[in-house]
């Protein structure tokens, strides 16, 4: 038996139609010059700004192209200039790396605190939320737990509360899983990773910034592409596709490029539709284990899913089920310090299924789980 990947949250299996673009052109730029085949293929690059803007509803020029998530969090995060009484907002569901970088750059942090029941608390975040507030982030699903939360609502709530507050997605999880649409959601700047949902390959990832947010900011990282030199002074001449400078693995973004493309074509309904479907179809029948408990709320239900089993460590649930030949991950307190603390929580595993995979699948994963559980008392 091959691996079963029910790591999809954390790297999905390549779409073979991607692996083919990236295999053709790398071996193009071992035969002629890379900057020459870059020059001739330029328009097929570019169709990756068309298909990003038809994946998030935005215009191709709010894309950029990046190598992951992180990158593009800290770059965005490090390019705003907020005044000295200026605070940012979170939820505790937030990711580790991007709670570090809040950290690492001495900004004001407010956390606000997710319901029990895994829903935004509106009133938490009204308490949270000030004249002096610059930006509101949120994990749309976060890395650990699979909770999807109402951005659309969310996005409401923000510039209702003040229309000069960016309002910041972190879609690793969720794009390529559910719909996007960065107008509906009033968003200003989102994040997303190619690896995970879009089945893109590794070192890709994107970023949305509004139009009007590419103008008001200086990017930390820029060249020559982006900027001149008058006299002594830097002078920004083109705020397009703002994060994005002269080198870059072409390859990869032709790849994420039909990656993006191919879940256009599919539709997110289709996907999503598979995707849950999956989830409740594991989660009703490993139920029936009084030993393992779930973390997620169903009613917010996504493909991803995190349990823990008592009295056990979640490193030998995760080396069992891989000796069984299944991919998991584990989630610790690290990926996300609030969330865990206020779950009096140290780790758990994560299952993330994928519209590839197959009924009979999860019933070797949950057939593995019962008989890891045996002999609990």
């Amino acid at each position: 038996m091959n691996f079963i990947n029910f790591n999809n949250a954390g790297a999905s299996l390549l779409e073979p139609s991607t692996k083919n673009e990236i295999s053709k052109y790398l071996k193009l730029e071992t035969e002629i010059s890379g900057y020459y085949i870059e020059q001739k293929k330029k328009k097929i690059l570019d169709k990756f700004y068309f298909n990003a803007a038809k994946l998030l509803n935005c215009k191709p020029e709010e894309i950029s192209f990046l190598q992951s998530t992180t990158y593009g969090w800290n770059l965005f995060v490090n390019s705003i200039t907020t005044k000295k009484n200026s605070n940012i907002v979170i939820f505790d569901n937030e990711y580790g790396s991007n709670y570090i970088s809040l950290i690492n750059n001495n900004f004001n942090v407010r956390v606000s605190k997710l319901k029990e029941n895994g829903e935004i608390s509106f009133e938490d975040l009204k308490e949270k939320i000030d004249k002096n507030t610059a930006l509101v982030a949120v994990c749309h699903i976060a890395s650990q737990c699979g909770n999807i939360l109402d951005i659309e609502k969310l996005g409401k709530f923000i510039k209702k509360a003040n229309p000069k507050i960016i309002f910041l997605i972190d879609a690793c999880q969720s794009v390529g899983h559910l719909k996007l649409n960065v107008k509906k959601n009033f968003c200003d700047v989102l994040v997303c990773s190619g690896r995970k949902y879009l089945r893109g390959p590794r070192g890709t990832g994107l970023i949305f910034i509004k139009d009007s947010i590419q103008k008001i900011i200086t990017p930390k990282i820029i060249d020559t592409t982006k900027s001149k030199i008058i006299g002594r002074n830097l002078s920004i001449f083109n705020n397009k596709n703002i994060f994005e400078t002269f080198e870059y693995s072409p390859s990869l973004k032709l790849g994420l490029s039909k990656a993006i493309e191919k879940f256009n074509n599919l539709g997110h309904k289709k996907v999503e539709l598979k995707i849950k479907n999956l989830s409740k179809y594991f989660r009703k029948k490993i139920s029936l284990n009084s030993f393992v408990t779930l973390h997620e709320n169903k009613k917010l239900i996504s493909g991803i899913n995190t349990f823990s089993i008592k009295g056990k460590a979640s490193y030998d649930i995760y080396t069992f089920l891989r000796q069984k030949k299944i991919i998991t991950s584990i989630s610790t307190f690290q990926t996300s310090t609030h969330y865990f603390k206020k779950k009096n929580l140290n780790n758990i595993i994560r299952v993330s299924f994928h519209y590839f995979n197959k009924k009979k699948e999860v019933d070797y994963l949950v057939s593995n789980i019962n008989d890891f559980t045996k002999g609990i008392k």
